[in-house]
């Protein structure tokens, strides 16, 4: 079987979806193809920064995301010795700015997927495995596998690899992957634990030379994100049996301490970048096409205006005759953006927050040093400015 469209994209994770929502409502003809049959629920991104909103708000989901944040939108960071559990630097929303708010990616992809479902340009193939890609006269061939063995074949003018780290499309493709696997593996511990009877509100840094990380709140009630770094030696079973050790460290309340595990899920720490966003018609966007530690807070963001900025400018070309060099131009933008800002920032703030002068983050640390800048804190450079491109042609 073989099936037609102008955009195919592999990966329904939060950047594959909207990269797809925002193709179907410029009126592309696009698929969606994921190889699990239902959207993956594992302890992921939970908080979405202010750079995304005017994009979320653009497709229509805004609304939705900020009803389902509730409580937890226009939230603010803090940052805490883990030692005694005191504040280090307290940041707020601006004034009269939007702030970051908290949505798990899982109900996240949901809310977008709903949204995806009721355009009429949009076709999701779930359970559908990429296997390969070929190109022939411009156009895209990709085999799919379902989990009976149907095969299944998609020809596509763009083919975009939203699909994670490890991307088939990337590797298929012969796109590199350049960077380093930094020496930790970060473990996300969804936790029942009454933070907020201790003073813990929105999300916490927490710097220690060992015991660092970050415990944020998931949904109302007492479910939180406990998330830390551990050598990158250790196995399953020594990072179960380390849980107590760190959580003694790191969270408040009085001892004996009594929470609930209800999920660990260990990363790898991971500062990673292809060596194109484009090999001719296939495209990388999000953990595709990059890969960064969670500490400095926008990796999810970067990926998300990946897909919108890449949207744009197929839009451009297929739909108003731009000229294909544009995409060359996107490519180099979107690289730039993870190269110059994206990666420097959050090693940064990785290493920052186990640097063993603790009174001392407010002048090592990225963000702090961001929102306490002569003149006020200032956007962080993530968006492409899309019009500026040369080449691009605007509706």
């Amino acid at each position: 079987m073989t099936e037609s469209c102008t955009a195919l994209i592999v990966g329904a994770g939060p950047v594959g979806i909207f990269c797809a929502l925002k193709l179907a409502q410029a009126g592309v003809d696009t698929i969606l193809v994921e190889a699990t049959e239902e959207l993956e629920d594992a302890a992921k991104a939970l908080i979405h920064m202010p750079a995304a909103r005017l994009e979320f708000k653009k497709t229509g989901v805004l609304d939705d995301l900020l009803k389902e944040a509730g409580e937890f939108n226009d939230t603010g960071i803090c940052f805490r010795k883990t030692s005694d559990k005191s504040i280090i630097a307290d940041i707020h929303k601006q004034p009269g700015a939007p702030g970051p708010f908290i949505v798990p990616q899982y109900q996240f992809c949901t809310i977008l997927f709903e949204h995806l479902h009721k355009c009429k340009n949009a076709r999701v193939q779930m359970g559908h495995k990429f296997q390969g890609l070929t190109i022939n006269d411009g156009k895209v061939s990709v085999k799919t596998q379902t989990n009976d063995g149907t095969e299944k074949t998609f020809e596509t003018t763009y083919l975009i690899g939203a699909d994670g780290g490890k991307s088939p499309v990337r590797k298929a493709s012969g796109i590199k992957f350049e960077g380093e696997t930094l020496p930790r593996n970060l473990i996300a511990c969804d936790v029942v634990y009454p933070f907020g009877k201790y003073g813990f509100i929105d999300g916490n840094f927490m710097a220690d030379p060992n015991h660092y990380g970050l415990i944020g709140p998931i949904k109302k009630g007492d479910l939180w994100r406990v998330s830390y770094a551990v050598p990158d030696t250790l196995s399953m079973d020594e990072i179960k049996a380390g849980i107590p050790e760190k959580f003694e460290a790191m969270m408040p309340g009085p001892r004996p301490l009594e929470y609930e595990v209800k999920r660990i899920a260990p990363y790898k720490a991971q500062q990673l970048c292809a060596s194109t966003f484009r090999q001719g018609n296939v495209f990388l966007v999000g953990d595709s096409a990059h890969l960064t530690n969670p500490y400095a807070g926008i990796g999810l963001g970067t990926g998300i205006l990946d897909a919108s900025s890449l949207a744009d400018v197929l839009v451009s070309v297929a739909n108003r005759g731009a000229p294909d060099t544009v995409l060359d131009e996107w490519a180099k933008a979107r690289r730039h953006v993870f190269t110059s800002f994206v990666d420097p920032v959050s090693r940064a703030a990785f290493w920052s927050l186990q640097h063993p002068d603790v009174d001392t983050l407010s002048e090592r640390h990225p963000i702090i040093k961001a929102h306490s800048a002569p003149g006020g804190p200032k956007p962080p450079p993530l968006v492409t400015d899309v019009t500026k491109l040369e080449g691009f042609i605007a509706a």
